[in-house]
């Protein structure tokens, strides 16, 4: 990666690797494009690019404290979660999976299938139509957008494609919490998932919900 980490995240691949890793002595290149008969060689300059001012663009980010974040993210309940989505976007909660999950996130064999039991009362739950073939014509999963200077990902957008909701979009959010419709950060996020797929599909209809580990379909009104 070329970006220096926001925080110190002991289960990255980089950390895990770092300490099997030797210092390879870097070969010399041979040039041999865009080279004159002299054997100077020459590379092309880039136009500055129209883009904010590091200051605005800094501004325009949302501030996050790193002692909470750090907290948060490797609770035990973050993990499982994490876990629960890693399934979804994969469709797929099999045992395998589920064994897998539990590695990359450093679960317990229980917590992993705790993942798995999650994501598959989703899959089979009120928005399991969200999978069917035959009423979606288009998805995708972890869907990333910039709406207003933000960056989004979906967990999963879908275009239904069956008789009475033909060209309907779906914005889904996957949450392990019980009631997210209850907690208002949650569902202003959703609004605000909705509203950038409205930007793009001014004249469609858009709607939002959220998929709890319950296996409930809560939709989020405009």
């Amino acid at each position: 990666s070329s970006i220096e980490p926001f925080r110190a995240a002991e289960r990255s691949w980089w950390q895990r690797l770092f300490q099997l890793a030797a210092p390879v002595a870097p070969s010399t290149p041979v040039l041999t494009a865009a080279m004159d008969d002299s054997g100077v060689f020459y590379m092309k300059d880039l136009p500055d690019a129209c883009v904010p001012t590091t200051p605005i663009a800094i501004d325009s980010e949302m501030v996050i404290n790193p002692d909470v974040a750090a907290k948060e993210d490797d609770s035990p309940s973050a993990r499982i979660g994490k876990a629960m989505h890693r399934l979804l976007e994969w469709c797929d909660a099999s045992a395998i999976n589920a064994a897998a999950v539990a590695r990359e996130f450093s679960l317990s064999d229980e917590q992993g299938a705790q993942a798995a039991a999650m994501a598959e009362r989703i899959f089979l739950g009120e928005g399991a139509w969200a999978w069917d073939e035959a009423v979606v014509g288009w998805h995708g999963n972890e869907v990333d957008l910039w709406y207003q200077g933000q960056s989004l990902r979906l967990d999963r957008l879908v275009q239904r494609k069956d008789a009475d909701n033909t060209g309907q979009w779906w914005v889904l959010d996957f949450k392990s919490a019980h009631t997210p419709q209850h907690q208002p950060e949650l569902v202003g996020q959703l609004r605000n998932y909705r509203a950038a797929v409205q930007a793009i599909y001014p004249h469609d209809v858009v709607r939002a919900a959220f998929l709890t580990a319950q296996g409930h379909l809560v939709e989020v009104p405009i």
